[in-house]
């Protein structure tokens, strides 16, 4: 078969990390680039003809209650083995089976791959430093055989999609040869925004913003230890689910003066309207969506390198900062609090760099880097 066949190994709700494979299969295909999204299962309103759920209504609510959770992964990488079996390319996502690696390097597949985050050797070393600078315990510990399991995907692929020069970067120092390396972007879509450039922001005091899991990871102690240290006349809303790590051994979360957490919503672009500052500290990332949106808001990013992926520049379209400094943050979110020019005039260069990150941008941008390696993968009489 021609075209592309893609693998996601978990439920596409459109929503976190499903959002990417679905966005980039949408606009190959708008643009005339055949392509196969196979996945676990879908929710009732995602509908596509190169979207292939495995399981659906009784039989794929029956599979995910009683099956146990890796039943509904190895049930679609099966199906896709079958059906993919005489593909020259495949286009494979994070947390499959390395077996079906195995399978398709044995075929003489050209395996693509996506790297959702930084190797994990790199992660664990992050995580290490973070729990050693903040006295807390890393809960999910990342295991030697889990890095050599990701070390030999690496060595079976012949490309790897890299959405951050942080994550490429992290890929070079676990010994992936460099042209392999693909580097990309991740992207935010217009069509979810539709009210972004509508800006609702008329607070009595500047609001912050952090938005994701509130974790070791996303540097929530170097936040609420720099929010402490800055004692803004200013409000920091956490909007996320607060991991046991920073419950149980971040006192400032509970103690920290005005403070808001919002545990969860659906509406995410309500927040970034009324948002004066986003921040996002995070140690560890592969490509955050959450700042891309944030920046289509007109929301000036306060960022680490991680934090900022492939679309924060330093000075311009945001500031970019030292992931262990807690004064340099303190300072900056002081600078921005203080200076309303300073966030208009940052807020609408990072709304403007936004625009070069839509998704069917980065969709173009993607399958150009795949033409240029793979001759025969498409027609190259495609749209852009």
């Amino acid at each position: 078969m021609s075209g592309l066949p893609v693998l996601f190994g978990y439920h596409a709700s459109n929503l976190g990390n499903s959002h990417v494979p679905l966005s980039l299969c949408r606009y190959w295909h708008e643009s005339g680039r055949e392509v196969r999204l196979t996945v676990p299962g879908t929710e009732p309103s995602i509908s596509y003809p190169w979207l292939k759920p495995v399981m659906s209504g009784v039989t794929k609510a029956l599979i995910y209650r009683f099956g146990g959770r890796n039943l509904p992964r190895w049930l679609t990488e099966q199906l896709f083995l079958k059906t993919e079996a005489n593909s020259p390319h495949v286009y494979l996502w994070a947390a499959l089976s390395a077996g079906i690696f195995e399978a398709f390097h044995q075929r003489g597949t050209k395996i693509i791959i996506e790297r959702i985050n930084c190797h994990r050797r790199t992660s664990q070393r992050i995580l290490e430093e973070a729990s050693a600078q903040w006295h807390i315990p890393i809960i999910n510990t990342i295991t030697k055989e889990a890095i050599a399991e990701e070390d030999r995907k690496l060595a079976l692929a012949d490309s790897v999609f890299c959405p951050s020069p942080m994550v490429r970067r992290s890929m070079l120092e676990s010994g992936v040869a460099e042209h392999k390396l693909l580097p990309t972007s991740y992207g935010w879509t217009p069509e979810r925004f539709p009210e972004a450039g509508v800006s609702q922001r008329q607070n009595p005091r500047p609001i912050f913003l952090f938005a994701g899991t509130l974790c070791l990871r996303k540097g929530i102690p170097l936040l609420l230890e720099a929010w402490n240290r800055a004692r803004l006349n200013a409000e920091l809303v956490l909007c996320g689910n607060i991991e046991p790590e920073i419950r149980d051994y971040c006192p400032l979360l509970e103690k920290g003066k005005n403070i808001r957490h919002v545990a969860y919503t659906k509406d995410i672009g309500k927040l970034f309207r009324s948002t004066d500052i986003f921040v996002f500290p995070s140690l560890e990332e592969g490509g955050p969506m959450v700042t891309y949106e944030a920046m289509a808001h007109g929301v000036p990013p306060l960022v680490t390198a991680m934090g900022g992926g492939a679309i924060v520049e330093d000075g311009k379209s945001g500031l970019v900062l030292e992931d262990m400094n807690v004064d340099a943050w303190a300072e900056a979110m002081t600078l921005m609090a203080e200076n309303p020019d300073k966030r208009a005039e940052l807020g609408s260069a990072a709304q403007q760099r936004a625009e070069q990150f839509t998704w069917k941008r980065v969709a173009a941008q993607r399958a150009s880097l795949l033409e240029a390696r793979y001759r025969d993968l498409w027609n190259q009489t495609a749209q852009p």
